[in-house]
C-alpha cells in the first residue's frame, strides 16, 4: 500500500477539523496557514525544552578522519563535523572497505562505554558506537579511533528543529503526526475561542504528551568491567568483546 503525503499543511487543515473551525472540503485562509505554521514552530520549541524530540528517518554518509573517534552533528553552530539535524537515536552504523566490505558498528549507550576499560590512544577498525546528546548538537563516537579515513553511513532518528510551509512530512512516525495535531487545535482554542475542544480531547493531548515524556527510560544495566574478568591477554579485541 503506497504511502500518503503529508505536509505541514495537512497538520494544520486536521487541527482546525478537529476543533470545528474548518468543515470537510473547506479551504483554510492565509491567516490560518500563517498562524498555524508559526504555532507548530513555537510547539517544536516548546517540545525541545521539555524532552520531547519530533523524529525523522534519515541516513547520513561522511568520512572517518584518521585518529578522530568522536564527530559533532549539528545545524546551529559552525563548522561541525558533519552538517545535519540533531540526533535522537542510532538506528545502524557501519564503515566500508573497498567496494565489497561493509563493517557494522555495535551500538552501545554512554554508560556502557565509559564504563568499560578502554586504551585511549588505540587506532584500529571500530568496533563500537554510542551517541551524547545536547542542546545545539549530538556528538557520535567510536571505538577505536579509526586508523583510516574509512567511508562510513549511519541511520538516525534526527529531531526536527523547523518545519516550512508545504514541508513534505512523510517521515515522522504516525504517532507524532498525532500528538502534533492534538497539540496544535489545542493551541489554535486562543484564536478560536469558539472552537469545541471537549475533555476527551483534552485527554487524548494529554496520553499523548506523558506517553512521549515518559519514552525513555534510564538505562540501569549494570555490566562487568573487562579488566575484572578478562582471562587471556589483553589485546584490543578482547576489550571490544566486553561491549
Amino acid at each position: 500500500m503506497p504511502q500518503v503525503t503529508r505536509t505541514t499543511n495537512d497538520i494544520i487543515i486536521n487541527s482546525l477539523y478537529l476543533i470545528g473551525e474548518l468543515g470537510v472540503g473547506e479551504t483554510p485562509d492565509a491567516f490560518m496557514l500563517t498562524t498555524g505554521l508559526e504555532l507548530i514552530n513555537e510547539l517544536l520549541d516548546k517540545f525541545s525544552s521539555d524532552g520531547i524530540y519530533v523524529p525523522f528517518l534519515t541516513t547520513l554518509s561522511f568520512n572517518f578522519v584518521e585518529g578522530q573517534g568522536t564527530y559533532s552533528i549539528s545545524d546551529m553552530i559552525t563548522n561541525p563535523n558533519i552538517s545535519g539535524d540533531r540526533i535522537i537515536d542510532l538506528v545502524f552504523a557501519n564503515f566500508s572497505i573497498g567496494d565489497s566490505i561493509v563493517y557494522p558498528l555495535r551500538i552501545v549507550n554512554k554508560a556502557t562505554y565509559y564504563n568499560n576499560v578502554r586504551l585511549s590512544t588505540l587506532q584500529a577498525r571500530p568496533g563500537i558506537i554510542f551517541l551524547d546528546k545536547q542542546d545545539d548538537r549530538s556528538f557520535i563516537t567510536v571505538y577505536p579511533a579509526p586508523d583510516q579515513p574509512y567511508p562510513a553511513t549511519i541511520q538516525v532518528k534526527s529531531m526536527i528543529n523547523e518545519l516550512d510551509a508545504y514541508e513534505d512530512i512523510i517521515e515522522i512516525p504516525p504517532y507524532y503526526y498525532g500528538f502534533m495535531k492534538y497539540a496544535l487545535a489545542r493551541k489554535f482554542m486562543a484564536y478560536y475561542p469558539s472552537g469545541n475542544w471537549p475533555q476527551t480531547n483534552e485527554d487524548e493531548y494529554q496520553d499523548y504528551y506523558s506517553n512521549l515524556k515518559n519514552a525513555n527510560e534510564t538505562d540501569l544495566t549494570i555490566r562487568s568491567s573487562a579488566i575484572l574478568t578478562i582471562k587471556q591477554p589483553f589485546y584490543w579485541q578482547s576489550i571490544l568483546a566486553y561491549f
